[in-house]
């Protein structure tokens, strides 16, 4: 069983979480324009299963197969052929997911601020 590094894990959420942000922020600004198709990223869940299949990178002079801003994919979502309308985005819906941006970063914070205190307290020595 592999070790699982907590603080990297709340690193790469955190940098989805930014990359969603960026993604419903964007779908809200184009909400009104014509022919705009909205997008949406990955969810967590799966980058973290596509993860745990690849290769890591051991050594910073190896070569990554996914690094960056790639490793999340965002990609378009289908419309619905039977809407009568020409806006394709719906701004509550898009609020909605604004709002489980914002979750995700309070439990990411959460979680890493516990942890901290954890290590702190062991190494304090009680």
């Amino acid at each position: 069983m592999d070790s699982v590094n907590l603080f990297e894990l709340a690193s790469q959420q955190a940098k989805w979480a930014t990359v969603r942000q960026k993604v419903v922020a964007n779908n809200i600004a184009n909400a009104n324009t014509s022919g705009f198709t909205p997008s949406d990223v990955a969810a967590f869940k799966e980058v973290l299963s596509q993860k745990a299949g690849g290769l890591s990178v051991t050594n910073s002079k190896h070569i990554s197969g996914a690094g960056g801003n790639g490793e999340f994919k965002v990609a378009e979502r289908e419309v619905d052929p039977l809407s009568q309308s020409d806006q394709r985005v719906s701004v509550e819906d898009e609020l909605i997911a604004a709002g489980e941006v914002r979750r995700a970063y309070e439990l990411n914070t959460a979680i890493v601020k516990s942890f901290h205190r954890m290590i702190l307290m062991t190494t304090r020595g009680g």
